[in-house]
């Protein structure tokens, strides 16, 4: 029995011995994300994790490579042991494309951009997004990739003696036995939770969560009932407008405190006390899609963590419509493609909708956000007397200067204060391009409110989301569903009331003043905006709206499993 034992070992000995390179290139290029993942989660405070996983993946590795050298015939062996590596790399760089790109790994957001992405739509993002930085990385990965692949499979591990040898690939597979005992027993929240991944798991696991949700939204726009249900209706607000901004940071406005004077209108209308102003909103989420899941239903981080999928709750379009509203679906955003299917679920369900033009996502000749204007005009002419509107903007998306025209050229790279102006050319010209998207947007916004000035009207102005621009010299432009950092949180909200409307609801509008400082998250607006106007479903939440008396300021702020205030903010 124990000659044989040793004649086992001495054979796994020659087969890992013939087959070190497979091993380490595959070990390395499946456990580098797993260390980025958890550096930038946990830094070094769990590192025996780390070492712990990196062990058992080794040996896992290892045995993978000797199953498939079993294989009796070459040519089958060869090239399962080709796809591997194939697999492994082509993963591999997608995730150093995600990491210098998003500072993130690949998930179902990224996964649904790529399976959703025309021709046209590819060269949009790979010119906004595909940048020197992506070119390097992906080139030094490349280069790397090569040279271990030349170096490894001319190597052969002869180091020592081969008996050795063999007692040293023993020890190996015990402790990586060993190791995943370990974490099974003491670390099943670090499985459970997947940063211990490796990219075909983690990515498989995103594909399915994209394309699930892909067939979700093309079952709902079909088949979604109308179940909301009015207990109280007190709304006797004629005019209801919510304009839905895009990928605008609250930290980039004039209005809250950036250096160049980028919104004028606003600070005018702040000045003569004519909007509230409220200054500590932020986003559930990062990204568009999963913005609108909460921020226009009653599904809220609760709920969702609780396991509820968001087009269970009733949404706003469907409320608004049984409180007597003709709704109406007004866009300058895509009517379908990468980021279109969840906003045009809500269209479809509005009385009336129209877009700027028919258009996928992230199409370079999207008119600018004053095509809007004779498309209200219109809506306005021929509303019911009780008309509740959706304003979906451009905003500030990317590539920010598609956003604005040449008259609202305003900054330049070198008009940037301290500290942006130390940052190199390109982040400069960037940065002073989303300025300019931003005086365009407060030109927009604010001629939205003068449409509704002589009207009985209540008008919102909230962003899905923030954009992060290169803050603190950082790389990030842009933004991003999975991680998302504060400045892609942060937004702007600002609340317009028609001087007849304040002259008829005083105590609202003190109400309103009142709640500019309490902290808010936005996946609670479809409480706050039934509360303002009397508007009472079985799903209300008193102590959801940010003018209730009632409101709870403390509650936790969690977006992705983070808490916003003690470790965000």
């Amino acid at each position: 029995m124990k000659q044989k034992l040793l004649q086992l070992l001495a054979a796994t000995e020659r087969l890992i011995e013939t087959h070190i390179g497979w091993i380490v290139l595959l070990f390395v290029l499946n456990y580098f994300t797993i260390v980025w993942q958890n550096l930038t989660m946990y830094r070094d405070t769990e590192l025996p994790v780390l070492f712990l996983d990196g062990m058992f993946l080794l040996a896992g590795v290892a045995l993978y490579c000797l199953l498939l050298s079993c294989i009796p015939w070459r040519r089958v062996r060869q090239a399962m042991l080709g796809i591997s590596f194939v697999l492994s790399a082509a993963l591999a760089g997608l995730e150093v494309f995600a990491i210098t790109t998003y500072q993130t790994l690949v998930g179902a957001g990224i996964i649904t951009a790529i399976l959703q992405t025309n021709p046209r739509e590819a060269g949009e993002f790979l010119e906004m997004y595909f940048g020197w930085r992506s070119l390097l990385s992906l080139g030094v990965f490349a280069v790397l990739l090569l040279l271990g692949w030349g170096w490894f499979f001319r190597q052969r591990f002869t180091f020592f003696s081969r008996r050795t040898r063999t007692w040293f690939f023993l020890i190996l597979f015990v402790i990586g036995c060993g190791s995943g005992t370990v974490l099974l027993k003491n670390y099943m929240n670090f499985i459970t939770s997947g940063t211990l991944d490796i990219p075909p798991v983690r990515v498989g696991e995103a594909a399915v969560t994209s394309v699930d949700n892909i067939r979700a939204y093309e079952k709902l726009s079909a088949s979604m009932e109308n179940t909301a249900t009015v207990t109280e209706n007190g709304s006797d607000t004629s005019q209801v407008v919510f304009i839905l901004g895009e990928s605008t940071a609250r930290g980039r406005l004039h209005l809250y405190g950036y250096p160049l004077e980028n919104t004028p209108n606003f600070d005018e209308l702040a000045a003569k006390g004519d909007i509230a102003v409220f200054r500590d909103v932020i986003s559930p989420e990062g990204a568009t899609v999963a913005v609108l899941r909460k921020l226009l239903t009653f599904a809220d981080a609760e709920s969702v963590a609780a396991g509820q999928e968001w087009y269970e709750a009733n949404n706003l379009i469907d409320v608004m419509g049984k409180a007597g509203y003709a709704t109406h679906w007004l866009s300058n955003q895509e009517s379908s493609g990468i980021w279109g299917n969840v906003a045009a679920l809500f269209a479809n369900r509005s009385t009336t909708k129209a877009f700027t033009r028919m258009r996928e996502s992230h199409e370079e000749d999207a008119c600018l956000d004053e095509a809007l204007f004779p498309m209200i005009d219109d809506a306005v002419a021929q509303g019911t007397g009780k008309d509740f509107y959706v304003i979906h903007l451009m905003g500030g998306h990317g590539l920010y200067y598609l956003r604005y025209p040449y008259a609202f050229t305003k900054y330049q790279k070198d008009d940037l204060a301290a500290p942006e102006n130390t940052y190199s050319e390109s982040k400069r010209t960037e940065i002073a391009q989303y300025a300019d998207a931003i005086f365009y947007n407060d030109f927009i916004v604010s001629s939205i409110f003068g449409k509704f000035a002589d009207k009985d009207a209540l008008v919102i102005y909230l962003p899905d989301h923030g954009e992060a621009v290169y803050d603190n010299d950082t790389a990030m432009s842009g933004h991003v569903e999975e991680h998302p950092n504060r400045y892609m949180l942060e937004v702007p909200m600002l609340i317009y009331a028609s001087p007849s409307w304040r002259e008829r609801h005083p105590d609202k509008w003190q109400a309103i003043e009142a709640a500019t400082n309490r902290p808010y998250m936005t996946d609670d607006m479809i409480h706050t905006l039934l509360d303002f106007l009397g508007i009472r479903t079985p799903e209300y939440d008193p102590a959801r709206s940010i003018v209730n008396p009632a409101y709870n300021e403390k509650r936790p702020r969690i977006v992705q499993g983070r808490d916003y205030d003690t470790s965000m903010k």
